[in-house]
């Protein structure tokens, strides 16, 4: 099963996000939040998206935005280059966990390179459970205390929660 990414859980994302965004080093946004650099750099590179580029292009101006990833492109086709040679020495010293190794980071940068430039379709960053939340867990207990101060409503409060599809069993408790 993958690690939950504590920066999408965090409940500083957006704060995280938007100095990502906007073009702070990871070193700095670490020290900020007191995050290490490799949480923040597995974030930047799986859950942020082209629409968070958007917002910084929006917040920031376009030319701001469009000039970090203008230059953040350049760098990153420069370091697959030497990447890739360095895959070729790899393979001819039949080194094939190194090979394996630079074949990921050469993935990754060309990922990167495609949520720059919006040409890959991102997935969702995060499911956000409601029905965990303090509000609704707290909502549904009141909810539950007034089925048990009226029995003669409990039957048809379940009746109709059995008619929702893919909703969990109710059960609520009997008064003693």
């Amino acid at each position: 099963m993958a690690r939950t990414c504590t920066i999408c859980t965090s409940p500083r994302r957006s704060a995280v996000d938007a100095q990502l965004v906007g073009g702070d080093s990871l070193a700095a946004v670490g020290r900020r939040f007191k995050l290490s650099a490799d949480a923040l750099r597995r974030h930047r590179e799986a859950h942020l998206s082209p629409a968070l580029a958007m917002v910084a292009i929006e917040r920031y101006g376009a030319e701001t935005a469009r000039d970090a990833f203008d230059s953040i492109i350049p760098q990153l086709e420069s370091l697959i280059a030497r990447l890739e040679a360095l895959m070729g020495i790899a393979e001819d010293r039949k080194s094939l966990i190194g090979a394996s190794n630079l074949a990921r980071e050469i993935r990754q940068s060309l990922e990167l390179i495609g949520r720059l430039r919006g040409e890959l379709q991102e997935r969702p960053a995060v499911a956000i459970n409601v029905l965990t939340s303090p509000e609704i867990v707290a909502y549904t207990a009141a909810i539950a205390r007034v089925i048990e101060l009226h029995p003669e409503i409990r039957a048809d409060v379940v009746r109709e929660f059995t008619k929702v599809p893919d909703l969990p069993a109710l059960t609520v408790g009997t008064q003693s």
